[in-house]
């Protein structure tokens, strides 16, 4: 009987159709058939077949002249729907919307997964739009991010050693930290400042202020950033920026049950 539920609960060509779209994100452009099955390790007549469907369904485009496969812009637009649906995303989404209002610069939502920080929500300031990656979806690491650092906050020694040999500490620019002892460090800076900056860690030009939303035990469910280039984020307007998001950190923790 056990064997049937646990039957149930699988399905082995939904399995690899999703094997087959997380592969493709990593191709970075169009690829030939044999290409894909070569990477993927599937069968060129079994990766036709779900490439035909993708088609069919508007997940994947082939170039007439080429005859490559790539993903279409569908994906992004269901991710951003789940980004919405995600949840605590709706109650919270309201305080990014107020830092960049109240700043006139561009914040973020972001959560953790898979060891990597995924942007769930985003606003740009009123009248102004900062030429950065910060877009619903996107991926970025955990050590060169303010919203980075303060997940790492849940991190054990253990986990930290984890997150070095998973994603390792690639470098973006000269300021980014790229060994655990520096990681460490800046964690302990982190932990007794009560917010996390990303000064130019992880593009060149931009310096990021974020701050955590806690849940009921205290732990970082997600963070809040404000981003900005460093040619209008000087040290006093990140003081001014980083006391008030603090302040909106606390109201947004304080409505997932987190008493200070």
């Amino acid at each position: 009987m056990k064997q049937v539920s646990e039957g149930i609960k699988k399905n082995q060509s939904l399995r690899k159709a999703l094997q087959i779209l997380e592969g493709m994100t990593y191709t970075g452009s169009p690829a030939r058939l044999q290409d894909l099955a070569r990477e993927l390790k599937i069968p060129q007549s079994t990766l036709l077949r779900f490439l035909n469907t993708f088609i069919d369904y508007g997940y994947v485009g082939q170039d007439p002249v080429t005859s490559c496969y790539y993903l279409t812009l569908k994906l992004v637009e269901l991710g951003a729907r789940a980004g919405r649906s995600y949840p605590f995303v709706w109650s919270l989404s309201k305080y990014v919307k107020q830092a960049a209002g109240t700043f006139n610069e561009s914040a973020s939502l972001c959560v953790e997964r898979d060891m990597q920080m995924v942007y769930i929500a985003t606003e740009e300031g009123p009248g102004r739009m900062l030429r950065t990656l910060h877009r619903i979806g996107h991926i970025a690491p955990m050590h060169a991010t303010g919203v980075g650092k303060l997940h790492l906050l849940n991190y054990s020694d253990r986990q930290l050693e984890e997150l070095e040999k998973k994603r390792g500490f690639p470098q973006f620019t000269g300021q980014t930290i790229t060994s655990l002892d520096a990681l460490r460090r800046e964690l302990a800076l982190v932990r007794d400042r009560g917010y996390a900056l990303d000064n130019e860690e992880c593009e060149e030009g931009v310096r990021c202020v974020a701050v955590p939303v806690r849940d009921c035990q205290g732990c970082v469910m997600a963070a809040i950033s404000v981003s900005a280039p460093v040619t209008r984020m000087g040290e006093e307007r990140c003081a001014e920026i980083t006391a008030c998001l603090k302040d909106l950190g606390l109201q947004a923790s304080r409505e997932l049950g987190w008493e200070a």
